[in-house]
């Protein structure tokens, strides 16, 4: 321990520096993420689309994950000729997301979920409503939840999905799966290889501690394809991970955008 470390200990409660820590952390943006209108997302993929080179005036869009069209809403008033398509494979949600959306142009509503393989899966909640609808039963008995409800969706790939569509190019890919961004990215290897996606914009939290992934899949994977993570901070900031450090596993929700590179 350093000097510094000692006067600090002498010094600093721990419940005061941990809260003191928990701030700063904050202030970078990890722990940041979850509320579409607080978190400073969209302030911060219109920054990435441009850095990406990216015409916004009419985006092609992906909602992974749209639960009740929340970020389909933002994105749409952001970009009101945004060709958006809205990917969610829940009965219950679907039921609200359609007449929340309900008279947006350019819209296309997908009642499935995106994965690594197509198929069927079992979807859990907690809720018939919830945010937390996931592939993984995760166990939250800690918070005093249960995931007790569950229902057979269907699973597409992403590749295969664009091809069906003819879709050949997506500027963002926005990806909010309760941890299983990883399986989403894997269906679309043969565009994220081929860089045919100029933004992805995913969710890193405490659902990633249940399907036993780390920030370092994340990093290695878009690294390796030419992809630079930012950290979504508050007001939309974007600040940049150059490097992979233990520190950046961190699981209290945080929302990040992979850039594509230049070149």
């Amino acid at each position: 321990m350093s000097a510094i470390d000692n006067v600090i200990a002498a010094f600093i409660p721990s419940g005061l520096a941990l809260s003191l820590a928990r701030r700063l952390m904050k202030s970078a943006g990890l722990g940041h993420g979850g509320i579409v209108a607080k978190s400073g997302e969209m302030k911060a993929v219109a920054a990435a689309l441009s850095q990406a080179g990216v015409n916004t005036s009419a985006p092609l869009l992906f909602d992974v994950g749209a639960n009740i069209g929340e970020w389909t809403l933002a994105a749409k008033q952001m970009w009101p000729d945004a060709e958006v398509h809205v990917f969610e494979p829940s009965a219950k949600h679907l039921e609200r997301l359609g007449p929340a959306i309900a008279g947006l142009k350019s819209l296309s509503i997908n009642p499935v979920a995106l994965g690594a393989e197509a198929g069927e899966a079992t979807l859990y909640k907690n809720a018939g409503i919830t945010g937390l609808a996931s592939m993984t039963k995760r166990d939250l008995t800690y918070i005093g939840l249960t995931m007790d409800l569950s229902e057979t969706i269907r699973v597409e790939t992403l590749d295969h999905y664009c091809v069906e569509k003819g879709v050949s190019s997506i500027d963002l890919l926005k990806i909010d799966v309760e941890g299983h961004e990883l399986d989403v990215l894997r269906g679309g290897l043969s565009l994220l290889d081929q860089r045919k996606i100029a933004v992805v914009q995913f969710e890193f939290g405490g659902c990633n501690i249940d399907t036993r992934t780390f920030f370092k899949d994340f990093f290695d994977f878009f690294d390796h394809r030419g992809y630079a993570l930012h950290i979504i901070g508050p007001g939309g900031r974007l600040n940049p991970v150059t490097r992979y450090r233990e520190f950046n596993e961190q699981f209290s929700t945080t929302n990040y955008v992979a850039i594509r590179r230049k070149g």
